[in-house]
């Protein structure tokens, strides 16, 4: 399933599936070359994370975007992960070089959606360092919601301004200077957020129609 999982988000990244568009899963099964049954699944997963809607008795849908609601998402998000970076721990030299082994992967990845997984997995690793169980869970369930605006984000912009603010909140946690890890990461939430924002904006707003060409 894994594999028609990646299909389908690149399908939807790339912009051959258009906001909005229902998925019909018999041409869906048939273009991937699947089952109906693995499909089905990973049309559920996709649900789950956003990318997709699901409308009892109509089916998916690729789902629609807007700037109001990336902002909410993101307001939400920065009260839950400055929380978290108030209580963590500070990481071990081996946490620490796990953290620069997947901003190593993130570097190497070479579609957007190998890029999100490796930046989801790098975050989470950071906020697990603090005890905060209930709010970390919020700030799990509020990355899921903003997948679809992380991954557009991804997709069109410089891997290098990432990597790079990867590697000052890792400074920072290495150097165990809270004021410092809260303002690189409060920064790189900032660039993600306008970045996907402008994207937005310069797409129609609710993204109603696929990226133009850059």
């Amino acid at each position: 399933m894994a594999a028609v999982l990646d299909q389908i988000r690149g399908l939807i990244v790339d912009r051959e599936l258009h906001p909005g568009e229902q998925i019909r899963q018999e041409e869906m099964a048939r273009l991937l070359g699947v089952s109906r049954v693995p499909l089905r699944e990973a049309l559920r997963v996709l649900a789950s994370e956003g990318l997709l809607t699901h409308r009892p008795h109509q089916g998916y849908f690729v789902t629609k975007m807007s700037t109001e609601n990336l902002e909410q998402i993101h307001t939400l998000l920065e009260f839950l992960e400055t929380e978290l970076l108030r209580t963590i721990r500070w990481p071990t030299d081996e946490e620490v070089a796990s953290l620069r082994r997947l901003n190593a992967e993130y570097a190497k990845a070479d579609d957007a959606v190998a890029m999100s997984r490796c930046n989801k997995e790098l975050h989470g690793r950071i906020f697990d360092l603090s005890p905060l169980e209930v709010i970390r869970a919020e700030a799990q369930r509020f990355w899921t919601l903003s997948e679809p605006y992380r991954l557009i984000h991804i997709a069109a912009a410089d891997p290098r301004i990432a990597i790079a603010q990867h590697e000052q909140i890792i400074d920072a946690l290495a150097a165990r200077d809270r004021a410092l890890s809260l303002r690189a990461s409060a920064d790189h939430r900032h660039e993600a957020q306008m970045a996907a924002r402008n994207l937005l904006l310069r797409n129609a707003g609710p993204m109603l129609r696929p990226l133009a060409a850059s």
